[in-house]
């Protein structure tokens, strides 16, 4: 009798053990992950604010060209 009443008790510590132990686990991998979310968003938006920039200096070069070429065979 008394060994049912111990080896409940006993089962019980255990998986409260473990559950505390998954518990801490999960939240150290969602700082993880939270800390990842943020380096990318920061990204993200360097990006956002360079690409309009980078675009511009794609595109100037050739409309400058584009607009010296049709100056030089007379389309405009």
């Amino acid at each position: 009798m008394e060994y049912a009443i111990v080896g409940s008790v006993l089962s019980l510590l255990i998986s409260m053990k473990f559950a505390d132990y998954k518990t801490k686990e999960t939240e150290e991998r969602i700082k993880a992950l939270q800390a990842n979310v943020e380096l990318v968003t920061t990204a993200v938006q360097t990006s956002e604010k360079e690409a309009p920039k980078k675009t511009l200096m794609i595109v100037a070069p050739v409309a400058k060209a584009v607009k010296e070429l049709q100056t030089a065979i007379g389309v405009q």
